[in-house]
């Protein structure tokens, strides 16, 4: 795998965890709200698997439409 293709997965996986920890979501719960297996999401957030559009579509919804923690 060349190396701007192992950059762009692994920009790809620090967005996702960004969205991940702002809406105040763990991998599995993300992985629910997602309907697909944690392992999914770790290996995404990791640069270790590049997502379909369709589980990325429905990772990013997950993300976005859940709220963020109120404190």
């Amino acid at each position: 795998m060349g190396s701007e293709r192992q950059d762009r997965m692994k920009a790809l996986g620090t967005r996702l965890r960004g969205l991940r920890t702002e809406a105040g979501l763990t991998g599995a719960t993300l992985a629910q709200l997602a309907g697909v297996g944690q392992p999914t999401v770790s290996k995404v957030e990791t640069g270790r698997m590049v997502p379909s559009v369709d589980v990325l579509g429905r990772l990013s919804r997950a993300a976005d439409d859940s709220p963020a923690d109120p404190r």
